[in-house]
């Protein structure tokens, strides 16, 4: 019960940062908040997956998929902070 319900804080915890940096972005207009939006709302779904991997389909192996999910989100984040740095 316990790991259910920290998993689904994780998931709305990087869901709400995502808005908050993308309300951010939608104000100042900085290229790095947007990057920055876009990995933690791509680390959501990769917590997401995460719930449903290991809570709603214990038996189904979703690791790969978690995996490649989160070093997207990654590489959109140094995508941001390599080219969109000033």
């Amino acid at each position: 019960m316990m790991g259910t319900l920290v998993y689904i804080l994780c998931a709305l915890t990087s869901f709400g940062c995502g808005i908050l940096l993308w309300r951010g972005y939608r104000k100042t207009n900085l290229r790095l908040l947007f990057w920055s939006a876009i990995c933690f709302l791509i680390l959501a779904l990769s917590n997401a997956l995460l719930f449903f991997d290991l809570i709603v389909f214990p038996d189904a192996n979703l690791l790969t998929v978690r995996s490649v999910i989160t070093l997207i989100a990654l590489l959109v984040l140094l995508y941001g902070l390599v080219f969109e740095s000033n």
